[in-house]
């Protein structure tokens, strides 16, 4: 079984599909790091993301800036099965 994540924004929906977590971790960091730099932010480290992920299946990665305004991506792994599609 393979599993797959999933990114998704929290103003933008789904940014996209990662076959590996690193790969899903870049594309969390890329979408909040506006907020980063402008606010001076500590972002969760990637061993971080890795435990959530096993744990939960979940991961999320976000920023409060200064007004309060909230943005955030979340990782979702997804067990995929390749027979799951019609073939028995």
């Amino acid at each position: 079984m393979k599993i797959v994540y999933v990114v998704t924004g929290s103003e933008d929906g789904i940014l996209g599909v990662y076959g590996n977590k690193k790969g899903a971790y870049k594309e969390a960091l890329r979408y909040v790091d506006r907020y980063v730099m402008e606010n001076n932010c500590k972002v969760v480290s990637y061993n971080k993301v890795c435990n959530k992920l096993k744990d939960v299946y979940n991961a999320s990665i976000e920023m409060i800036d200064d007004w309060g305004a909230e943005i955030n991506a979340d990782i979702y792994a997804i067990p995929f099965n390749h027979n799951t599609f019609g073939e028995k």
